[in-house]
């Protein structure tokens, strides 16, 4: 007996990982463009996280990864810190100076990373990183703590008071 292709077992990992390279790409180009600062660099990092998760079947353990998803932003989260620490040319403002830059009006997308960064350098990175996923990767509390490793009450008081920091900033 013939199996058809769409019923072999080998294929049904590629199948799964095509249909959340679909449904997530909008979102995972959106989250690392606002990591990186371009284009790009965003579509490298969503390209080559998903090829490593294409040929990662199993985790370390030698078991099938139990959810890709958080897998995937997990991988692009700290893809997307190595390559900024390879970087290290980026110059942040004080939260405190960027009252002026919050006044303007983002024309375009380097305003408007520029703004994000400035008020999400003065803030903890693991507040800032709460804010990136349920902002720029449309991410539930629930997936965040997923992605994370992290209790789901915890990703979202890293989410308040992250919210709270820059908003004091903002007004003074």
């Amino acid at each position: 007996m013939k199996q058809t292709l769409n019923n072999h077992p080998e294929k049904k990992p590629h199948r799964e990982i095509a249909a959340l390279m679909e449904s997530e790409r909008p979102h995972l180009l959106r989250y690392a463009c606002y990591r990186l600062g371009n284009a790009d660099d965003a579509e490298d990092a969503v390209q080559d996280i998903f090829l490593q998760l294409h040929t990662k079947k199993q985790d370390a353990g030698g078991h099938p990864l139990a959810n890709l998803r958080s897998y995937l932003y997990r991988s692009l989260s700290n893809f997307c810190t190595d390559r900024l620490r390879r970087r290290q040319t980026r110059q942040f403002v004080p939260i405190e100076q960027a009252t002026h830059v919050s006044e303007e009006k983002a024309e375009n997308f380097e305003q408007e990373f520029q703004l994000i960064s400035t008020l999400l350098a003065g803030i903890p990175e693991e507040q800032a990183e709460v804010i990136r996923l349920r902002i720029h990767g449309n991410n539930s509390f629930s997936d965040i703590a997923a992605i994370l490793d992290i209790p789901v009450t915890t990703a979202k008081s890293r989410f308040q008071y992250g919210i709270e920091k820059i908003r004091k900033g903002i007004k003074s």
